[in-house]
């Protein structure tokens, strides 16, 4: 039961990919259409003479080096802070009495069935952050590997795979500022109670 939860917690960032191939689409539409003037639908997939080197070369001469660098410096430091970061939310918060208080009363309410493993938010935290870093350094070195063919479906490839790392990113983001947040629901917690203690005499 808990390896099928497991998977099934897992396809939770099975979204990234398809959103990632609908803004690579819609950028490969925005750059057609400003490299060259398609008269119809086939006109994004037969492009006009000179369409290719116009893109390659707007790629090669502002986009190229600066993501190589940018992705390759993102994933260098997700990577030294990877740990830092989940050692600390582990000791902060999901070690804390009150954390493990609050997660047995939502597994006795809602059943084990349907409550998430008591450390889940945190290796799913642990997850995201490397699959960000993997893709971060998969953007840079495509940039100077795929992205040296001069053609547009190498630069479109190279744009998706930044779309991705971007997406992890956000994603990365966007837990650490929930852990965050409940951490400092803890903290507030445990400081009124502190001061509640000091009020009535018994603090320890």
């Amino acid at each position: 039961m808990f390896s099928q939860k497991k998977s099934s917690n897992n396809l939770k960032e099975r979204w990234v990919v398809p959103v990632a191939v609908v803004i690579s689409a819609a950028l490969y539409i925005a750059i057609v259409s400003v490299a060259s003037s398609p008269a119809s639908v086939l006109g994004f997939i037969w492009l006009e003479p000179g369409t290719t080197a116009k893109i390659f070369e707007f790629y090669s001469k502002n986009l190229r080096g600066s993501l190589f660098t940018g992705f390759l410096a993102l994933g260098g430091f997700l990577m030294s802070a990877k740990t830092f970061i989940i050692v600390n939310m582990k000791k902060e918060v999901y070690d804390s009495d009150s954390y493990e208080e609050n997660w047995l009363d939502g597994l006795k309410l809602n059943g084990a069935e349907y409550y998430s493993s008591l450390y889940y938010p945190l290796r799913r935290l642990s997850n995201i952050i490397f699959y960000t870093i993997s893709s971060s350094f998969i953007a840079s070195i495509s940039q100077l590997t795929v992205g040296l063919f001069e053609a547009v479906s190498a630069v479109m490839l190279c744009l998706f795979t930044v779309v991705v790392a971007v997406c992890f990113l956000m994603l990365s983001l966007y837990l650490i500022k929930k852990n965050l947040a409940t951490m400092f629901d803890h903290l507030d917690k445990s400081s009124i109670e502190k001061m509640e203690a000091d009020r009535n005499g018994t603090s320890k």
